[in-house]
C-alpha cells in the first residue's frame, strides 16, 4: 500500500538532501524529471523556492513528487550491543 506525499513530506526530503547531501529525484508537475542535491530552501517573491546544485531555482509547488535517488544503506558498522564485551 502506498503513501501519498503531503507538503511536510516533500519538505522534509528536501532538507534531508540539503543537510545529508544526498541527491534526490524530483517529479515536477510539468512531467519533467530530474536528479540533484539540493542546496537549500529559500523564499522569494512571497513563495518558497528549491535552490538545486544544478538546475535552475524551482518553486516548491511545482513538485509533485520527490524520492531518494538511492536507498540508504542499512548497515551495522560500529554499532555494538551495550554491555556484551567485543571478542579479540
Amino acid at each position: 500500500m502506498g503513501h501519498r506525499l503531503d507538503i511536510g513530506d516533500v519538505i522534509d526530503m528536501l532538507e534531508e538532501s540539503a543537510m545529508l547531501r544526498r541527491p534526490v529525484v524530483i517529479h515536477l508537475s510539468d512531467g519533467r524529471i530530474f536528479e540533484d542535491r539540493v542546496q537549500e530552501i529559500v523564499k522569494w517573491n512571497g513563495a518558497d523556492h528549491v535552490v538545486f546544485k544544478d538546475h535552475e531555482l524551482t518553486p516548491l509547488h511545482s513538485i509533485s513528487s520527490v524520492q531518494r535517488s538511492r536507498p540508504p544503506e542499512m548497515t551495522y558498522n560500529g554499532k555494538r550491543a551495550r554491555g556484551v564485551p567485543r571478542r579479540v
